[in-house]
């Protein structure tokens, strides 16, 4: 329509005509460019929008794990604790023994932790979240990321670590009748039966076992540095959740 018009003011050299009518064209294509640009970049920040909520959510749910590792940690880390100083005090008598055996179920399992993350690295290799981040915002993320990676070594250290010398190799650990076993890792109920351990031998001799000594140590070493890899990772959260809340 536009193109036999323009033909048409040619043909009779309707010189303004023409340039009205490339003036429309221009303007319509510009117009036409701007409302898609728009649309995209509306689009861009509610992807932007949506993978923080994702990060949100995600974090919430690191924090939910640290709420219930802290705890069930302290207390494994004081049964093992209070174990080991029996044993090192060679006393031999029926409560010392309780306490010692009642600590294998802990001395054979071990706390760490594992990292919701997906949101974050979205958030630092996407090109279109990126382009939507502040200075401030891609500096938290990135710096968040690399302590993300940094503590799940730490804590797939800490878990793997001890198990490295299974409690039931040592030879003065004796192996007894079945049992009902149970307890909660990651927001998850174990319930199995399994085979007691005990201490086959008396404390007084039990106490001079270098394999035992170290067993108990090398837990407690490691188990020690729970709190420690917990308390940056919940400054690490806190940290970014105060940032997005700012947005806000």
């Amino acid at each position: 329509m536009i193109l036999r018009r323009v033909i048409k003011h040619f043909r009779n050299q309707e010189w303004t005509a023409i340039f009205l009518d490339f003036l429309i064209v221009v303007v319509g294509v510009f117009v036409g460019l701007q409302v898609q640009n728009w649309n995209e970049q509306r689009g861009d920040r509610e992807e932007y929008a949506r993978a923080l909520d994702r990060l949100d959510v995600e974090m919430t749910a690191n924090l939910a794990m640290l709420d219930a590792l802290d705890p069930q940690s302290a207390q494994s880390r004081k049964i093992v604790g209070h174990a080991f100083e029996v044993l090192k005090s060679c006393i031999e008598n029926e409560e010392n023994r309780k306490t010692i055996d009642n600590s294998f179920d802990y001395l054979q399992f071990t706390y760490g932790l594992h990292l919701q993350r997906n949101a974050l690295q979205d958030l630092t290799e996407n090109p279109v979240l990126l382009s939507q981040q502040s200075t401030i915002e891609r500096k938290r993320f990135s710096e968040m990321l690399f302590n993300y990676n940094f503590l799940q070594q730490g804590f797939d250290f800490l878990e793997n670590q001890p198990q490295k010398r299974i409690l039931s190799d040592i030879p003065i650990i004796g192996i007894g009748e079945m049992r009902n076993f149970s307890t909660h890792y990651y927001g998850m109920e174990y319930s199995l039966k399994r085979r007691q351990v005990f201490l086959n031998v008396p404390i007084d001799k039990a106490c001079q076992d270098n394999q035992l000594v170290k067993k108990f140590y090398l837990w407690e070493v490691l188990q020690a540095e729970v709190p420690i890899l917990s308390k940056k990772l919940r400054q690490e959260l806190e940290t970014t959740k105060t940032l997005l809340e700012a947005r806000q």
